[in-house]
């Protein structure tokens, strides 16, 4: 069986009017991740992303560069509970 896994994740930086969302969707659906992502009051970004930890470690790699038009100055990745309800990736 899969290793399986949760994480939150903020990303600061500007990150927010540049695509980050919609970019993080196609990455964790091509990753197969289930989780969301939303855009926050100070800017940032956060998402909880679950999955096989193989796979969140290449989102979290990821997340460092973000959208092509993102400029990321930090990515804060704390380990979070899984949840079997969530089925799918979507945006908030």
């Amino acid at each position: 069986m899969a290793d399986l896994r949760a994480y939150m994740i903020k990303v600061s930086g500007d990150v927010q009017g540049v695509f980050y969302r919609h970019y993080t969707l196609k990455k964790a659906k091509r990753l197969g991740i289930t989780g969301w992502v939303v855009n926050e009051n100070d800017g940032s970004v956060t998402i909880f992303a679950q999955g096989e930890i193989e796979k969140l470690k290449e989102l979290v790699n990821w997340a460092h560069e973000g959208s092509p038009m993102a400029t990321v100055e930090h990515v804060d990745v704390e380990v979070a509970g899984y949840d079997d309800s969530i089925k799918k990736f979507e945006v908030k």
